[in-house]
């Protein structure tokens, strides 16, 4: 995926996250450093492109058009993102994923795909 596909699911992403009403924070008391849905966003990009947390973070890390779309002054370690994985319900996250992508590919003219036949 390029440069551009990467920003368009983020945006995309974004879009679906903010229509389903996901609250800032998860709690009254939580430090208010990342957003619920910036990190919905990049636990949702780290899926999609099929990456471990690591590598997700140091993409986004070098790509400072994906920081300025989910309005990052830092990358969040990875942990952040796994334990944000484990804290979110499956539900939640599985339909949220499976908005952005209806979205995305609805979006875009041609759907690369191979057909192997013997």
């Amino acid at each position: 995926m390029s440069t551009n596909g990467y920003i368009n699911l983020l945006e995309t992403t974004l879009t679906v996250i903010r229509t389903a009403h996901i609250p800032l924070y998860s709690g009254k008391f939580s430090r208010k450093t990342y957003t619920q849905p910036q990190l919905m966003s990049l636990t949702i990009f780290r899926e999609i492109i099929g990456e471990d947390y690591r590598d997700t973070v140091q993409l986004v890390d070098l790509m400072d058009r994906i920081k300025e779309i989910l309005q990052l002054d830092q990358v969040p370690h990875y942990t952040t993102l796994h334990k944000f994985s484990h804290r979110v319900p499956s539900i939640i996250f599985t339909k949220t994923l499976k908005k952005t992508l209806d979205i995305f590919y609805s979006r875009r003219d041609i759907i690369p795909m191979t057909a192997i036949d013997s």
